[in-house]
């Protein structure tokens, strides 16, 4: 059992990490002088406690905290955490298909407002950016959509059981031929993240916005490509001071009960 002076060392240690060596003052930095005892609190139990969990890595980590300030589009605390995930380690170019991933999710403007602040850190810290182009337009929508197939069939396995009945207007059913095509042919296929990390990302931006019909899905196909429970939970941990206690407790409700499902 640690000691709380020895969680809030701890903190200070891993702020060290964000900052290069030096512990930042935060995203705000007259919010410590302002509510010293919540800084506290911070620093024990987000930085001192659970960022120093061993069950993710702390690149994963940092790409949850992406995630979720993305969809969220908290822009203080995201131009802190652009600097500090090159810093941990990302590349410019995985913190760019982080929010490229998340426009799903939270919306396309949320990703280009994100992608703004991006490119203010990487033009004042010097970080070499240059952009990925991989769509390819010269590609049919069937081939869009082919690839969108295979990678979802990847990630959430083959039907089993009782097939769900298919959309009942034409409108549903072309809408899902384009979500094919670019969620799961384009976005989910692009390089820079691997499916592990794009799973991630994903359970992370489903568990703050409380998505539970979709996070339900997700969580089955972070199974299905080999993420353990534990990793799982830990993910919900990572977004808890980022996102609210009460969506991670819901999406722990949910795992818990696939959890159990999967193990009667």
């Amino acid at each position: 059992m640690t000691t709380l002076d020895e969680r809030a060392q701890r903190g200070a240690e891993i702020r060290a990490r964000f900052g290069g060596g030096t512990p930042s003052s935060g995203s705000v930095p007259g919010s410590r002088e302002m509510a010293p005892d919540l800084h506290r609190i911070a620093d024990e139990a987000l930085f001192g406690s659970i960022w120093q969990r061993p069950a993710l890595k702390i690149k994963h980590r940092e790409m949850i905290v992406l995630s979720v300030l993305t969809v969220l589009q908290r822009e203080n605390q995201l131009r802190r955490h652009v600097e500090s995930a090159v810093t941990l380690g990302l590349t410019a170019q995985q913190v760019i298909e982080v929010m490229i991933h998340a426009s799903f999710y939270g919306g396309v403007p949320t990703a280009f407002t994100s992608m703004g602040v991006a490119q203010e850190i990487f033009k004042a810290k010097n970080i070499p950016f240059s952009p990925q182009l991989v769509f390819d337009p010269s590609e049919t929508p069937d081939d869009l959509y082919q690839r969108g197939v295979k990678r979802r069939q990847e990630l959430m396995g083959a039907p089993t059981g009782t097939p769900r009945p298919g959309p009942i207007t034409q409108a549903e059913r072309e809408f899902t031929r384009l979500t094919t095509e670019y969620y799961w042919g384009s976005v989910w296929t692009r390089p820079g993240l691997d499916l592990q990390s794009r799973s991630i990302c994903t359970l992370a931006a489903l568990t703050v916005l409380g998505r539970e019909g979709p996070l339900h899905s997700h969580i089955n196909g972070a199974l299905n490509i080999g993420l353990t429970q534990e990793e799982i939970i830990e993910v919900f941990i990572q977004t808890t001071f980022y996102g609210g206690l009460p969506f991670t407790r819901a999406a722990m409700d949910i795992a818990n009960e696939i959890f159990l499902g999967n193990n009667a």
